[in-house]
């Protein structure tokens, strides 16, 4: 009797498992089927190697093969994205409760008009643009002020690298928290740690100074500066910005006329934006190079151990000659390094240079803020060997970024 229900369950089993892949053929599942293909799932995010469905099928045993049957069953929908979790990211914000601004003093900027320039619907304003003469200020989100060199928020950021900006959305190295406390322009005032940058003729910063701050910023898009570029102060900053891409275009420094998209996923709709190669755009960027330019001197004047970017000089192509020689241009360049050391960006066309201006968004920056205001309050500092350490650290959650971002749009572009 026992041998006789054991061959009538391994019978029902079996036919069991010859419907469930005949509904799996004709992509008819139903909704027991689901957890069955849990496993086919696992193997297409890249935490299975092995799949008895997909051997049963015949096919092969990668995560593109998973991905192809997936869609074909209906158990993914057609836009479904992959490639955050097969990357290994988490897909959720950090869910670190914070603690307020400390009690310091700060200078009182907020007579000084300030600029948070940014694309429309940006949600992370992490720089703003003052002009005074000669002097360029660069105020920036005071994200130290709310992680501090070691702690939970710290670790967490390090471990991310920067934030994922995935079509569907973006998800944050920094607990949201953070930026809905400390975005520029986001309230009436807001704390910043403000560079102030002074240039001589040729846009060489002969003077540079770090302070805690309270700004007043007006949030504006691209599109809306780019119509008052002949009026002050975009007109100052424009001739300051030009005097500036000048110099480095002296130094080496290359230019490169790319076109550039925004891929993004709205309900459901793919929708690809080209960005228009917008004046105001180059003068935004433009700034963030001086400011990183100067805090670099400064660093390394002060002996503060911080990331300075570098890059060597490329191998072989030359500037413009159109789209296909930009492109081959910028391929025959060496990635970016983070090191302890100063030394030339050949990109840029600067002696030095660091990342200082996104501190919400990118770890390396962070880092440069933490170990500004510990020289700042005249407490320890990183030495360069914790800075290397903690970089490189931050570099692999980094990579995976980058890697997810570029397949994320990859999938959506087909």
């Amino acid at each position: 009797e026992r041998e006789r229900e054991a061959r009538s369950a391994k019978a029902a089993a079996e036919a069991d498992w010859k419907a469930f892949l005949g509904r799996l053929d004709a992509g008819a599942l139903e909704p027991a089927d689901r957890q069955r293909m849990v496993e086919v799932e696992r193997l297409a995010l890249g935490q299975a190697e092995q799949s008895r469905i997909l051997a049963a099928l015949k096919l092969d045993q990668t995560p593109e093969a998973a991905h192809r049957a997936l869609l074909a069953c209906g158990y993914w929908e057609a836009r479904h994205n992959p490639h955050p979790a097969r990357c290994g990211l988490s897909l959720e914000d950090p869910v670190i409760p914070i603690q307020g601004l400390p009690t310091e003093t700060r200078l009182d900027l907020t007579a000084l008009p300030a600029y948070a320039v940014d694309d429309e619907g940006n949600e992370d304003p992490d720089d703003a643009l003052s002009i005074e003469g000669d002097v360029l200020w660069v105020h920036v989100a005071d994200v130290a002020a709310l992680v501090p060199a070691d702690g939970e928020i710290e670790r967490e950021a390090r471990s991310r690298g920067s934030n994922l900006y995935a079509p569907e959305g973006v998800v944050n190295m920094l607990p949201p928290s953070v930026t809905e406390l400390l975005g520029l322009g986001l309230h009436e005032v807001s704390p910043a740690l403000s560079l102030r940058v002074r240039f001589d003729q040729q846009a060489e910063p002969v003077e540079i100074e770090v302070h805690k701050s309270w700004i007043r910023a007006r949030r504006m898009t691209y599109t809306q500066v780019e119509g008052l570029l002949h009026e002050e102060p975009f007109r100052a900053l424009g001739e300051l910005a030009e005097r500036s891409r000048a110099r480095r275009e002296a130094g080496g420094a290359t230019r490169l006329d790319l076109p550039e998209v925004s891929v993004r996923v709205v309900e459901g709709e793919v929708r690809i934006r080209p960005l228009p190669p917008l004046a105001s755009r180059a003068l935004v960027a433009e700034a963030m190079l001086m400011a990183g330019e100067g805090v670099a001197r400064l660093c390394h004047a002060c002996q503060i151990p911080i990331p300075f970017a570098t890059q060597a000089p490329p191998e072989g192509g030359r500037d413009g000659g159109g789209l296909a020689a930009d492109y081959a241009r910028r391929r025959s360049f060496k990635p970016t390094r983070m090191v302890a050391a100063p030394d030339m960006h050949a990109g840029l066309g600067l002696p030095m240079y660091t990342r200082v201006t996104s501190p919400l968004r990118r770890y390396p920056d962070l880092l440069v803020h933490q170990q500004l205001r510990a020289w700042l309050d005249g407490t320890t500092l990183l030495t360069p060997e914790q800075v290397v350490e903690r970089v490189a650290e931050a570099e692999l959650g980094a990579a995976a970024v980058r890697r997810a971002e570029r397949l994320s749009n990859c999938l959506l572009y087909t």
